[in-house]
């Protein structure tokens, strides 16, 4: 185990929810990670721990991808507030802010939320009163659930296992992140019955017109700067920006920025290389989302290859502090290329 004391902490978290009622919330539009981690918490809960019912809420719009999951795994997502509960636990949120609409409900709630995560918590931590169970060593929160699940001696079902595999799995970046003992788990995981081909098809999307638009117009207005051996590059779309970094950084670039209108505000998405990260330590979610975050009017976080921010601010003044950054970070000019 990664982490065997916080398995056991949140094990026991888990225990003391017996005849409660538990709201399980993700972060804005959730993931398969998160997804993964809430479906398995939530059977877990209601079928082995005495949990009077454990909803599962998403808030903000899921993906086509997440929607796919939910739907394979049959996970029924309670729309609307987050109602009378005993307790909260919000789980890959990286911030509070990140439960949007569901933020009023949870203030509420302090003394009753216990956070689980794998993401460092923001700048300034979170609110008194707030019960946080965390530690970057794990890849996904689905190794975590799992670790937690093997030591309270719980065996998987298929449809448990293949939650689990499906958050390790995009989580690391199709398992490119992994190391040793995830692959391990990803190992247990197949010898409790799952097909990982079948799994992953049953919840792969095809790309619509429109994300393949907005790939191709963020490619062709991409600009890019050079600092050293390292490359940078913007880009602005309105739409699809995670989607569109990770299509920019897969060109060549080290680091990709996409930022673009988002509600009444702005959301840049953050890529950057594995091996940028190994020789230069910035951490894009602690180092750059979260301060852009904070600094423009909003929030921010993710992990150090991968991060995003919500902003009220413009496209323009997001991508022009993010590079102001990673400038300063990299202790070198960029230079437009």
């Amino acid at each position: 185990m990664k982490d065997e004391k916080l398995a056991e902490e949140v094990a026991n978290l888990l225990k003391s929810m017996s005849g409660k009622t538990v709201a399980i919330v993700t972060h804005v539009g959730g993931d398969a990670d998160a997804v993964g981690a809430a479906y398995v918490l939530k059977r877990v809960l209601e079928e082995n721990l005495g949990c009077t019912t454990a909803h599962v809420h998403i808030p903000d719009e899921m993906s086509a991808q997440v929607r796919a999951m939910v739907n394979y795994l049959k996970l029924e997502v309670k729309s609307g507030a987050i109602g009378d509960v005993d307790a909260v636990i919000l789980v890959d949120i990286g911030s509070l802010e990140q439960v949007a609409e569901h933020l009023e409900d949870v203030m509420k709630m302090q003394g009753k939320v216990y956070i689980i995560d794998h993401h460092a918590p923001p700048h300034g931590g979170y609110p008194q009163g707030f019960f946080v169970f965390f530690s970057e060593s794990y890849r996904a929160l689905c190794e975590l659930v799992m670790d937690v699940v093997k030591l309270m001696g719980i065996k998987l079902d298929t449809l448990e296992a293949e939650a689990l595999f499906l958050g390790i799995y995009y989580d690391t970046a199709r398992l490119s992140l992994a190391d040793s003992e995830t692959m391990a788990n990803i190992c247990e995981l197949v010898k409790l019955g799952i097909n990982p081909s079948k799994s992953i098809q049953s919840v792969e999307v095809p790309i619509d017109i429109s994300e393949r638009i907005a790939r191709l117009k963020g490619a062709m207005r991409m600009n890019l700067y050079r600092a050293g051996e390292w490359l940078i590059a913007t880009s602005q779309v309105s739409s699809f920006q995670t989607s569109v970094a990770r299509a920019i950084l897969s060109l060549g670039c080290h680091v990709s920025i996409v930022a673009g209108e988002y509600k009444n505000g702005v959301a840049v998405s953050m890529r950057s290389q594995q091996d940028f990260f190994a020789k230069t330590n910035i951490n894009l979610g602690k180092d750059v989302a979260q301060t852009v975050g904070a600094r423009l009017g909003g929030y921010g976080g993710g992990h150090a290859t991968a991060a995003r921010a919500y902003c009220n601010s413009t496209p323009d003044e997001v991508i022009k502090l993010c590079l102001n950054l990673l400038e300063g970070l990299l202790g070198e000019r960029l230079n437009r290329v």
